[in-house]
């Protein structure tokens, strides 16, 4: 099978559905992996790593630290989109740029975010995807999410949206800080899908189906 990156927005279910794919496919999966093993070659805990993304305060960092456990980012700016520490991002980002490289060179590999999708742009054997979904999903996606973490009492749904919304301003920002690109745009994959419409399951059937393909293709 080709290796498959997965973008997706905040709440989209990109971990979720990386995981369905790596059972499909007994595949590697690199998500929050790459941040610990960022951390690792930069001798840093694991630990500080994660605390990389605190950058607001009150609810959002309490809502962030509930959040952490599952979605960790190499460096996830502020909420207005202005990137804190650069010279650790810089850092973060060359080496998660290795550690994704290696991992597509080793095959078998389902690669969720960290800009997969451009560092691996130039290889016809991987398979690019991105995942949305409508706010109103997201935010009942990350509430479930959140209740199966134990997190702390929750924002209402206005605020626990524009928490998304801040999320993807940052990954967006992030992208066009290294790679010059605009996320959003479907010109950069090959399939784009809604998984609040068509459901974790059938995103990844999709995805699996298309994965075939180009193996078969190739």
């Amino acid at each position: 099978m080709p290796v498959i990156t997965l973008s997706r927005q905040f709440g989209a279910g990109g971990g979720a559905v990386g995981r369905l794919l790596a059972g499909r496919f007994a595949a590697e999966v690199l998500d929050r992996e790459v941040v610990f093993e960022a951390a690792r070659r930069a001798g840093i805990p694991a630990v500080l790593a994660d605390e990389l993304d605190e950058r607001s305060p009150g609810w959002v960092t309490r809502l962030g630290s509930a959040f952490r456990a599952a979605y960790p980012e190499v460096i996830v700016p502020d909420t207005a989109g202005e990137a804190g520490m650069p010279g650790d991002e810089d850092r973060f980002a060359a080496l998660t740029r290795a550690i994704i490289k290696e991992a597509a060179q080793r095959g078998n590999a389902i690669i969720v975010g960290r800009g997969g999708a451009f560092i691996l742009r130039d290889r016809q054997d991987v398979l690019h995807v991105q995942l949305e979904a409508s706010l109103e999903a997201r935010v009942r996606y990350c509430r479930m999410h959140v209740e199966e973490l134990g997190g702390e009492e929750l924002p209402d749904d206005a605020a626990l949206g524009r928490f998304c919304l801040g999320i993807d301003r940052a990954r967006g920002a992030y992208l066009r800080r290294h790679f010059g690109v605009d996320w959003r745009d479907p010109a950069h994959y090959h399939l784009v899908l809604d998984t609040g419409r068509l459901g974790l399951e059938t995103a990844a059937e999709l995805i699996v189906i298309a994965a075939r393909h180009l193996t078969e293709a190739a």
